[in-house]
């Protein structure tokens, strides 16, 4: 087992075993072998073009032996036991990723969610231009709470579509699962709905600062690609700022009684 500066894994996973820092180059034709899943089957694409373009150069350079004598890692072979597991509070992201000496590196999860943190973790294994990846590595991982989130408020300030997905996108990045939308408010409602076109045209700060279905759309099914469930609120009417008297049971005490 190595020291715990040595993992440069983000989160931290619970079982990282690595007895002799070893490495070899990953090959450019590298294959992620995964089950066909609309939301994994997107993981995998974007995995794959990340650990082929981002050549990651770590803080610190790791004290690593690339070894020539190993073949260039082909293959990473993606395993899930229950393909059909939604994505909901409490469900099991564990997962295990085995990197051998030699041959193709292995995944398996219980779940699509499972799947997509252990992808996470193996990008985060490649490194360099070349690029290469650690060899004779154990990992077993899984999440310490079930919900692992931000709340971010379109209601009283407006953030453009691109803004919320990238946002998601870095949720993704450290293996957060929930985005708490606080879509509306008192102060602005964004959201079109088609039935009550009145609320947006009226409640927004503007025509160029509203949600249309298809921005929503979006930005839930980029949510479940990136393994971050999406969970909108919607305040009707929404919190308002009443006079502090309205608390004084209409003025038949005064407030210094307080």
């Amino acid at each position: 087992m190595i020291s715990e500066t040595d993992v440069w894994v983000w989160p931290k996973p619970r079982t990282f075993s690595w007895p002799t820092p070893q490495a070899t180059l990953l090959s450019p034709t590298i294959t992620i072998a995964a089950p066909n899943h609309t939301h994994l089957s997107a993981a995998v694409k974007r995995y794959l073009h990340l650990v082929h373009t981002e050549h990651h150069s770590p803080l610190v350079t790791p004290s690593v032996n690339l070894t020539p004598s190993y073949d260039p890692l082909q293959t990473l072979f993606v395993a899930v036991s229950d393909l059909a597991a939604p994505l909901h509070h409490g469900v099991n992201e564990s997962y295990t990723l085995a990197i051998p000496l030699s041959g193709p590196a292995n995944l398996t999860a219980e779940t699509v969610w499972g799947a997509m943190r252990g992808l996470e973790t193996f990008s985060q294994l490649v490194w360099g231009d070349p690029s290469r990846v650690v060899v004779g590595v154990y990992v077993w991982d899984a999440p310490l709470f079930p919900h692992r989130g931000i709340m971010l408020d379109t209601s009283r300030n407006y953030y453009p579509v691109e803004d919320i997905v990238r946002t998601i996108g870095v949720m993704s990045a450290n293996k957060l699962n929930l985005f708490h939308w606080h879509i509306t408010d008192s102060h602005s409602f964004p959201p079109v709905v088609p039935l009550e076109p009145d609320l947006a045209a009226r409640g927004s700060y503007g025509p160029d600062m509203q949600y249309s279905p298809d921005d929503v759309t979006r930005i839930v099914q980029f949510g479940l690609e990136h393994g971050v469930r999406v969970l909108p609120e919607i305040d009707s009417p929404g919190g308002f700022s009443f006079s502090a008297t309205l608390l004084l049971c209409f003025g038949l005490l005064s407030l210094s009684y307080y």
